[in-house]
């Protein structure tokens, strides 16, 4: 025969086994909040430091891609950098079979865009996507110029002037400061008469630009 103690403690047992008390459930809610507070802005700084490896990347391919397509098609190419309403920057090109420079047949002068250039287009993917970015649009890109031409004659100059190319991709705070300390950061030179790209990556510890090869 159970005793009514006995039975008393299978009560208690059975109602201690069905759920937690509210202070066992205050102690896991704190110990999830503490723990997300070290994960989460782990997550953002690799989001951040992804994308600014995947902008870099794309850059650097990009251009690569404009100065042999270029000479294939014996004509010209646009990079354009435009600045959007809502901040940040947009990225896109224009590939022509109308030559720029003056070498070339049918050509004007080597930094204006030739009356040619539009009707001859051959390659333009905003007009395909109008949402097209060759970067991610997430981490910071500023340009030195917002247009610059790719000849086939080889090198490589903003419209007008014919000015280097100067690219950097790095992460800037809200306060608009640019954090060389905890993200990477690179940068890319574009030499005018080759159009040769040199690219280099923001070294932390020397806070100094190194060469890449």
């Amino acid at each position: 025969m159970i005793s009514i103690k006995s039975k008393e403690f299978s009560r208690k047992l059975l109602n201690r086994q069905s759920g937690f008390s509210i202070l066992e459930l205050l102690i896991v809610i704190g110990i999830l909040a503490i723990t997300s507070g070290f994960i989460y802005p782990s997550i953002g700084q690799s989001n951040i430091k992804r994308n600014i490896e995947k902008d870099f990347q794309a850059v650097v391919a990009t251009i690569d891609y404009l100065k042999t397509r270029t000479r294939t098609v014996n004509g010209t190419s646009l990079l354009y950098c435009a600045s959007e309403v809502t901040g940040g920057l947009v990225m896109t090109y224009i590939v022509s079979t109308q030559r720029n420079d003056a070498s070339g047949p049918g050509g004007g002068a080597p930094w204006t865009i030739h009356d040619g250039f539009i009707p001859n287009t051959i390659e333009d993917p905003s007009a395909a996507d109008a949402n097209f970015n060759v970067i991610t649009g997430d981490v910071n890109v500023t340009c030195s110029n917002p247009e610059t031409l790719f000849n086939a004659s080889g090198n490589a100059g903003s419209v007008g002037a014919g000015a280097p190319l100067t690219i950097e991709i790095n992460f800037m705070r809200d306060d608009g400061v640019v954090d060389y300390e905890n993200f990477n950061a690179y940068r890319i030179l574009l030499n005018t008469a080759t159009a040769y790209a040199q690219k280099f990556k923001y070294n932390m510890s020397t806070s100094d630009w190194v060469e890449l090869n």
